[in-house]
């Protein structure tokens, strides 16, 4: 599955010096370990973008709803989907029923919020969208991104890169 996303991406015009790796639900972004063991690139040395992708490569929509509507749209198209390639590396639902509170039981969300203040409940409010594919939406709310001037972005490679909300990124 993995080799016909990374000819995708190709294909779309994607560069990165990142390394696709993992297996579902659980992939991530990494550089090639072997140009840093083998001493052809320093971790000092890595410089430049790590990722380039035109904007044709992006399924976007004006909101994460109406994103999440586009996202269901593409998905249902099966292989005959421009982003098929790239639908079929994401995550099905039940990877998101773990980790997503809008799935979880009561007693689970219970357990969350005796000290939350509330929090999780709040969101799970926020994130309601009862007219909205599942599936497509849970990818929409943890997965993309914003495009200033384009709207809401599921961005291929973009969104399997892990990132810490207390690093300072810039685009």
């Amino acid at each position: 599955m993995i080799t016909p996303f990374k000819s995708w991406c190709t294909a779309q015009g994607i560069l990165t010096p990142l390394q696709l790796c993992g297996e579902l639900p659980y992939r991530y972004m990494k550089y090639d370990d072997s140009q840093l063991a083998n001493g052809s690139i320093g971790k000092d040395e890595i410089t430049g973008p790590i990722l380039r992708v035109p904007l044709h490569a992006c399924i976007i929509a004006d909101t994460p709803v109406d994103l999440s509507k586009r996202l269901a749209e593409e998905k249902d198209m099966g292989e005959e989907s421009k982003f098929a390639p790239y639908i079929n590396i994401l995550p099905e639902l039940d990877y998101y029923k773990e980790i997503l509170p809008r799935f979880w039981s009561e007693e689970r969300i219970d357990l969350v919020t005796d000290g939350d203040g509330g929090q999780v409940y709040r969101k799970i409010q926020e994130d309601d969208c009862p007219d909205v594919d599942p599936w497509a939406h849970a990818c929409v709310t943890s997965r993309a991104n914003y495009v200033q001037k384009n709207g809401y972005a599921m961005t291929p490679i973009l969104d399997m890169i892990n990132h810490d909300s207390a690093s300072i990124t810039s685009a």
